[in-house]
């Protein structure tokens, strides 16, 4: 089943491109001084992770965003577009590329992180009206909380009967979502946006939460926890995996990776958990690398690698 996904509606990715500088400390960072370190660029972006770690396992995709008109605009567009991203979607602009700087400690945990999305931000409802003929040949489309609620709101509008999945993102922004979470198939977060969204308690049971998430709209929602056992609630099917063991030396990425990988597998019709699976899997590839996307990463990896099981 490697190679590319034969279908005559591949996906569009719709949301943040970014520079990322990802810098691995030598020693526990510390406030106030310097920390020796090695520091790589590379791109980066929610919808731009998504996008790569399609294109590597085989899902045709269209990428739909902005650069600035800058150096790092460039390079970037030459770079994903050597990765085989359809990019007539994304915009050049007046403004700085967008950049995400994440400062991890030796053990890979992250430290402190910034990001700049103002190019992203000033995105309006025109990205919807304005679609390159790839998006509008995609029966999925992937959507991102980094994107201004007007935005989010006219994609939803326009999607049609393609298949709508959305990332919230963060705490602070997934609250962009709660208009059309009706609309939405699938709806991916972490148990700090779960909370945010439902006014829950980040601690509260995963089926709580899951249950609280569907009774908003979406038709199927999956709920990540790190190392942690993920929960799945579809129609009305519901379970926990428990992710397969991986060595982390990054952790930038690996819900990314989760969704790229979910969603390759939805794209060759699995079934929703045998996707998650996927998704599981990709992400422990990401975990053991620097970066997003994991240079390995291929549909034959992901089948290679252990299934993910259900919490005992």
């Amino acid at each position: 089943m490697n190679g590319t996904v034969q279908t005559a509606a591949p996906a569009a990715c719709f949301g943040a491109i970014h520079l990322d500088l990802i810098a691995h400390a030598k020693e526990p960072i510390q406030r106030e001084t310097s920390t020796p370190s090695t520091m790589r660029g590379m791109p980066g972006g929610v919808a731009t992770n998504v996008a790569r770690g399609l294109a590597k396992l085989g899902v045709p995709v269209a990428l739909s965003g902005a650069l600035g008109d800058d150096g790092d605009g460039a390079a970037l567009r030459s770079i994903l577009g050597r990765e085989q991203l359809n990019l007539y979607g994304v915009r050049t602009l007046p403004l700085p590329t967008g950049r995400y700087v994440a400062l991890h400690d030796p053990d890979g945990s992250l430290a402190a992180a910034v990001v700049d999305t103002d190019i992203t931000e000033s995105l309006d409802a025109s990205l919807a009206r304005d679609l390159s003929p790839a998006a509008r040949a995609a029966g999925l489309w992937f959507i991102e909380a980094n994107l201004p609620q007007t935005v989010l709101q006219a994609l939803a509008g326009v999607t049609g009967d393609r298949l709508l999945v959305a990332d919230a993102v963060s705490n602070a922004k997934a609250e962009r979502l709660l208009p059309i979470l009706q609309r939405l198939d699938i709806l991916f977060v972490n148990r700090g946006e779960a909370a945010r969204l439902t006014g829950l308690t980040p601690d509260a049971p995963q089926d709580k939460l899951g249950s609280a998430l569907r009774a908003l709209g979406p038709k199927a929602v999956v709920i990540s926890a790190g190392a942690e056992p993920l929960f799945w609630s579809k129609e009305e099917e519901s379970g926990q995996l428990l992710p397969p063991p991986a060595m982390v030396h990054d952790v930038t990425g690996a819900g990314d990776a989760l969704m790229a990988g979910t969603l390759a597998g939805i794209a060759r019709n699995l079934p929703f958990a045998d996707s998650l699976e996927k998704g599981l899997a990709a992400a422990a590839l990401t975990l053991a690398v620097t970066g997003a996307v994991a240079a390995g990463l291929s549909w034959a990896a992901l089948e290679a690698l252990p299934s993910a099981s259900a919490p005992r």
